[in-house]
């Protein structure tokens, strides 16, 4: 008989990211799975498109119908949520909220746990985008992705994009119109060689370029989760946002931060000990950067530069 599963997420880009190793646990279950989609993007649903592991994406859906509803939504949206499971009886267990922000991807891995999942399992997370040459990205072009969102967020943007650009000769730029600010809102004036590929692209075409990237630097953003999801070498820069709070990162993904005593601060006294000047980020240097990119470049294993702060 065929177990069915529905499985609900929602949010950012990179929660749906985080979200895959879940996915990849109810296939290995042998489950049939529907998703359905409360995403903040309504594009989103390009990178799980298609998917041989996920039956079909749905907007309306009759929950009486899957052996299991899976609510695997974040503790922060939960609430718009909620009364729609109150008398669901298929709905898997939630795990405590606290779980999410000690462990991103294992908060939605619980799911799968709760129906039989090996507690020693832990699928890395993974998106099913191969590399295109459309654009004319290879193995030896540096893809910058310099945004993420606005408003408090924008405060998670390295400062010195366009110096990391002056100093490889083939570097491609995505996102959108927005993300060629900093986050005081002044322009990112990138060299005259960088090719600009921003709002040019679907995030499914974003994805694909990204995938055929010799290495992508980026900020913590969606488009750098999806960097990592599909096995492109990544550089990700992270300051007042945690890392070790999302879980596991691929080999192919360095992790880098400054490693002040401060940071992260974002679940804590968020932007207080620096009064908002975003130290952790500008400590992050030019050269420490261009020196793990090179080595990406340089095709060396990613498994002997991966650099993550001790905090």
């Amino acid at each position: 008989m065929e177990r069915s599963a529905l499985l609900h997420i929602a949010s950012g880009i990179g929660n749906i990211v985080f979200a895959t190793p879940l996915l990849v646990a109810l296939s290995e279950l042998e489950f049939t799975v529907d998703v359905k989609l409360d995403a903040d993007y309504p594009s989103a649903c390009e990178i799980l498109q298609p998917w041989s592991i996920i039956r079909a994406i749905r907007r309306q859906v009759d929950l009486g119908s899957y052996s299991y509803v899976i609510p695997a939504i974040p503790p922060f949206y939960w609430p718009r949520f909620a009364r729609l499971y109150k008398n669901v009886q298929q709905a898997v267990r939630r795990p405590p909220d606290s779980l999410f922000y000690q462990n991103e991807q294992e908060f939605h891995l619980s799911f799968a746990r709760e129906l039989g999942y090996p507690r020693d399992r832990r699928p890395y997370y993974r998106l099913p985008i191969s590399a295109s040459s459309s654009e004319e990205v290879s193995s030896t072009t540096l893809v910058i992705a310099p945004g993420c969102k606005t408003g408090e967020m924008a405060l998670k943007r390295w400062p010195f994009f366009p110096q990391l650009a002056e100093r490889f000769p083939d570097v491609v730029i995505v996102g959108t119109n927005d993300d060629l600010r900093d986050a005081h809102n002044a322009s990112f004036r990138f060299p005259a060689h960088v090719r600009s590929l921003v709002d040019r692209l679907s995030l499914r075409e974003t994805a694909e370029c990204l995938a055929s990237a010799g290495v992508v630097v980026a900020n913590d953003s969606g488009l750098a989760h999806v960097a990592g999801a599909v096995g492109a070498p990544t550089v990700i820069l992270f300051g007042p946002t945690p890392d070790r709070t999302l879980g596991q990162f691929p080999e192919n993904v360095c992790v880098l931060r400054a490693g002040l005593p401060c940071e992260p601060c974002w679940f804590g006294r968020r932007f207080q000990a620096c009064n908002r000047r975003i130290d952790c980020l500008h400590e992050i240097g030019v050269d420490e950067v261009e020196w793990v990119v090179r080595r990406f470049l340089g095709a060396l294993s990613p498994v002997h530069i991966k650099v993550t702060a001790e905090n």
